[in-house]
C-alpha cells in the first residue's frame, strides 16, 4: 500500500516515493529524528511504515522535548524494550511528565536501555524509585552509559551508594556526575568497588585525593574530563601542607618532588624563594589518554607534577581561570619540556599581567612558533587587553567567550595568517557570547572578511546600552545573528534598538529578560511574530520585582510555548492562558510577595500559611489551580504556579 505525497527526489530512480525506501534507509532516517516527530509526522502515513515503526527497535525518549499528551501517545505505541536511550526530567518546564512515566514504565522493563540521563530530581524518593532497580545486581539492565545532574542536590547517603553500585556495573564505560560540590572534594563519592567506566566526566573543582581514589577503582579510564584539580587539602609528604597531616602518607617512598616558586616579599620579587614540596603519586592508570581541566587556578609547577605523572596520556584540554596569575604558562619553551608525548594540546590562558609591564607579546609569540610547535601543527592566537593576556590554541577551544571592547593599547598576534581557513574557523567552537554594550563593538582583528564568532547560540548582552549609532553595524561585523537561539539581556533598551534587534535574530528561540527589557516594547506597537521556545523572566535578576504587563505583553509575544514569568493576579493568568492557547506548552507564574512570603523554604509543601497567617495571596492562587479544567496538570510550589496543557 502507497503512501500519498511521499515522492523522494535525489535518491535511485527505482524507488519513487518515501514508502518504498529499503527498511535500511528508513531506519537510518528515524536515527535522526526526535521521538516526538516520530509520532507526528511519520505515524500513520501508511501501513508499511507503521509496521516499521512498530519493529523498530532503536528510541530516544527525552521527556525535555515532550510534553504529557505526547507522552500518553508515546505509551501507547511504544513497548518498554525499544527504548535504548532515555533522559528523565523533573523541572518547571515539564510538570508531572517525570511521574506520569513512571507510571506507565518500570525501569525494570527498560531491557535493551543503553544510555540513561538523569537531570534535575531533587525528590529522593524519586531518584531511589529510579536507581533501586538499576543498581540491584540481578537487574537486565545493562547499559554502558549514565548522566546525573543536578549541581543543587543534597542526596542522603542511602541514594549516593546507590548511584556508586550504579558506576560499578560491569556493563558501564560512560559516566557524566555534574551534582554537589562537595562529592568530588571536602565529601567525596564513596567507591564500593572497582568499576569498568572508561569515559569520566566531574563537573566541579576535584580534590587530587579525589582523582587518586577515582583512578585506583577505574583501572580502565580513557577519558577524565574534569574542572580545577583542588590541591589546598593535599598534605605535602614533608608536612609543609597547610592542612593537616595525612598519617598514612607520611613514611610512603611513592611520591613526586614539586619545585614552585613562592616570592619572598613584595620587595624582592626578582629573588623569588624556591620551596620543594612532595606529593604522593598521582597513580594514573595505564589507559588515560585525554584529560581535560578547566578553571585551572594552580601553579605551572603542579600542573607538570600532574602531567609528569600520568606518561600514557595523548590528548590534554586546558582552560585557566580568569585572570590566573602565573605568567610562566605563557612560555612556550617551557611547556615543550613535558609535552613532547602529547598528540593533540588545546588550552585558553587568561592571564594577568599587570606586574609585568616589560611583559613582550612578541617574545611570548615566537615562544609558541619554534619547529616544535610547527611540526605538531599546534597554532596560537594571542590577545593583549591593558593588563590582561588571552592566549589560545586554534580552534578557540572553550564554548565560552567574553568579548571585551579592544582599548587603545590592543594588540593581537597569531602564529597563522589572518584570513587563513584555521583564523576563519578560530571561534567555531565557541557558542556562549558575553559582549559589553556600553562602548560600540568592533571586531578587532583587522581585515577579517567573515564575521568573528560563526555559530554563537546564545549571545549575553551586558552593560549600559550605547548611544552609538555604529552599534548593530559593529556587531553583526563580530557575530553571525542569523545563528544566535537565545538572547540574554536583563537592562533597559532604547525602544528602537531593542525592536531592531529582535528583528535581526531572525532564529531566535529562548529570550532571557526582565521587565524593564520589556518597558521599552511597551512604548510601541510592536509584536514578535515567531514563535519563540522559551520567554523566561529570572526572578534573581528581576531586581524591582515587578510583574509583567500582560495585556501588552500577549499582543507583543503572541506565540509562546514555555513561559515563566512575574504576574500580579489570578485574572493576569487566566488572561495568559486564553491568549497564548494555541502555542503554549507549560508556563510558571511567579506569585507575587506582596504578603511576605518567604521563598528560601525549598520544601514542596504545599501549606498556605507564614508565620501562622494565611497568606491570601497564594492561597488566591491555589484555590485557581484546583478549578483548572483537566487539560492542564497543575501544582504549586512555594511562590511558583506550574501548569502543563496536557
Amino acid at each position: 500500500m502507497g503512501c500519498t505525497n511521499t515522492k523522494v527526489h535525489g535518491i535511485a530512480s527505482d524507488w519513487h516515493t518515501f514508502d518504498q525506501l529499503p527498511v535500511e534507509i528508513l531506519y537510518r532516517i528515524l536515527d535522526e529524528l526526535d521521538i516526538s516527530t516520530i509520532f507526528q509526522s511519520v505515524y500513520h502515513v501508511c501501513k508499511r511504515l507503521d509496521e516499521i515503526l512498530y519493529l523498530y527497535d532503536d528510541y530516544h525518549l527525552n521527556l525535555k522535548l515532550i510534553t504529557l499528551k505526547h507522552l500518553h501517545l508515546i505509551s501507547l505505541r511504544i513497548r518498554p524494550q525499544q527504548i535504548t536511550k532515555l533522559t528523565l526530567i523533573d523541572d518547571e518546564t515539564n510538570p508531572g511528565l517525570l511521574e506520569l512515566f513512571l507510571t506507565k514504565y518500570s525501569m525494570n522493563s527498560l531491557t535493551r536501555l543503553r544510555s540513561l540521563t538523569l537531570m534535575q530530581i531533587n525528590s529522593e524518593e524519586t531518584i531511589n524509585q529510579i536507581l533501586i532497580p538499576i543498581a540491584d545486581e540481578t537487574s537486565l539492565l545493562n547499559f554502558s552509559s549514565i548522566t546525573l545532574i543536578n549541581a543543587d542536590e543534597t542526596y542522603s547517603g542511602v541514594t549516593i551508594e546507590l548511584l556508586m553500585a550504579v558506576l560499578t556495573k560491569p556493563s558501564l564505560r560512560k559516566a557524566y556526575l555534574d551534582i554537589s560540590y562537595s562529592r568530588t572534594t571536602s565529601t567525596p563519592l564513596p567507591w564500593l568497588t572497582q568499576s569498568s567506566v572508561r569515559h569520566l566526566t566531574l563537573i566541579g573543582t576535584c580534590a587530587v585525593s579525589f582523582l587518586r581514589n577515582v583512578f585506583i577503582h577505574t583501572p580502565q579510564l580513557e577519558t577524565l574530563i574534569t574542572d580545577d584539580c583542588e590541591f589546598y587539602s593535599e598534605n605535602a609528604l614533608d608536612g609543609s601542607s597547610d592542612e593537616n597531616d595525612d598519617d598514612d602518607d607520611d613514611d610512603t617512598d611513592d611520591s613526586e618532588e614539586v619545585e614552585i616558586e613562592l616570592n619572598a616579599n613584595v620587595n624582592n620579587e626578582e629573588n623569588p624563594v624556591i620551596k620543594k614540596e612532595k606529593f604522593a603519586t598521582i597513580q594514573s592508570t595505564d589507559c588515560l589518554k585525554f584529560l581535560s581541566l578547566t578553571s585551572l587556578s594552580f601553579t605551572m609547577s603542579k600542573l607538570q607534577w600532574l602531567l609528569d605523572d600520568i606518561p600514557t596520556l595523548k590528548q590534554f584540554h586546558l582552560i585557566t581561570m580568569p585572570g590566573y596569575d602565573d605568567e610562566s604558562i605563557l612560555d612556550g619553551s617551557r611547556w615543550e619540556k613535558f609535552i613532547s608525548n602529547l598528540e593533540k594540546f588545546q588550552f585558553v590562558f587568561s592571564v594577568s599581567i599587570s606586574d609585568s609591564p616589560s611583559w613582550n607579546i612578541d617574545t611570548c609569540l615566537s615562544s609558541f612558533g619554534s619547529s616544535f610547535w610547527t611540526d605538531k601543527q599546534w597554532f596560537i592566537s594571542i590577545e593583549k587587553y591593558d593588563d590582561m593576556i588571552l592566549l589560545y590554541s586554534l580552534p578557540y577551544l572553550d564554548k565560552n567567550y567574553v568579548f571585551l571592547n579592544a582599548p587603545p593599547s590592543f594588540e593581537y598576534r597569531s602564529t597563522v595568517k589572518t584570513n587563513s581557513m584555521l583564523q576563519i574557523e578560530a571561534m567555531k567552537n565557541v557558542r556562549n557570547l558575553y559582549i559589553d554594550t556600553s562602548e560600540p563593538v568592533r571586531n578587532p582583528i583587522e581585515n577579517l572578511r567573515h564575521p568573528r564568532f560563526c555559530h554563537i547560540t546564545n549571545m549575553i548582552l551586558h552593560g549600559k546600552w550605547t548611544k552609538s549609532d555604529s552599534f548593530f553595524t559593529g556587531i553583526q561585523t563580530v557575530v553571525d545573528l542569523s545563528v544566535v537561539k537565545e538572547l540574554n539581556r536583563t537592562e533597559r533598551i532604547p525602544t528602537a534598538d531593542a525592536i531592531t534587534l529582535l528583528n535581526l535574530l531572525s532564529n531566535l528561540q529562548c529570550l532571557r529578560t526582565n521587565t524593564t527589557f520589556l518597558d521599552a516594547l511597551n512604548a510601541a506597537k510592536f509584536s514578535y511574530s515567531k514563535c519563540l521556545q522559551y520567554f523566561i523572566i529570572d526572578s534573581e535578576h528581576n531586581e524591582d520585582d515587578r510583574p509583567v504587563n500582560i495585556e501588552p505583553f500577549c499582543t507583543m509575544f503572541p506565540r509562546i510555548q514555555h513561559l515563566n514569568i512575574p504576574v500580579d493576579s489570578v485574572e493576569s493568568c487566566k488572561y495568559v492562558l486564553e491568549q497564548l492557547k494555541d502555542d503554549l506548552v507549560s508556563v510558571v507564574f511567579q506569585i507575587p510577595d506582596r504578603d511576605g512570603l518567604d521563598d528560601s523554604d525549598d520544601s514542596d509543601d504545599d501549606d498556605d500559611t507564614v508565620g501562622g497567617e494565611d497568606n491570601s495571596t497564594v492561597v488566591a492562587f491555589a484555590e485557581w489551580i484546583k478549578d483548572l479544567p483537566k487539560e492542564y496538570h497543575s501544582f504549586k510550589r512555594q511562590r511558583y504556579v506550574h501548569i502543563s496543557l496536557k
